[in-house]
């Protein structure tokens, strides 16, 4: 079955308002809990390009992911790329100065936020909405 290209648009529209709410959020949520609990500086965590660029590699992968596999397999594969990419780059790209268990929490609640916030924003009525306004004027 053929898609049309306003279905097409439309897709587009909402895996990117997803992939973009999820990583900002994420990397924001990460950042507030790192400062809380963790003692990382907010600012290097949410005052850096680099992280954000991360972050969007990381949650379109994510979907990515949700496109491909089933459910369950989609988010184990989501949490396991969400916690380890981000560290692994972190760590040996960034030359962070944070202990690896550290790198792991902080990843571990940027990868739990930004799925769910991927998840809800995909599955949005709204959003579908503005996604059907955006493919109509096209």
């Amino acid at each position: 079955m053929a898609r049309s290209a306003a279905g097409i648009a439309r897709t587009a529209v909402v895996e990117a308002v997803s992939v973009i709410a999820g990583a900002i959020i994420g990397t924001l949520v990460a950042a507030v809990f790192g400062w809380l609990f963790l003692s990382v500086s907010f600012g290097a965590l949410a005052g850096s390009a680099s992280v954000y660029v991360l972050a969007l590699v990381t949650v379109a992968i994510f979907a990515v992911l949700y496109a491909n596999l089933p459910a369950t397999p989609a988010v184990l594969g989501s949490l396991g790329v969400g916690i380890l990419l981000p560290t692994v780059i972190a760590r040996f790209a960034f030359d962070a100065a944070e202990p690896l268990g550290t790198l792991l929490i902080l990843n571990l609640v940027f990868a739990l936020v930004a799925l769910s916030v991927y998840r809800f924003v995909h599955a949005s009525g709204l959003v579908r909405r503005a996604a059907d306004d955006v493919a109509d004027r096209a």
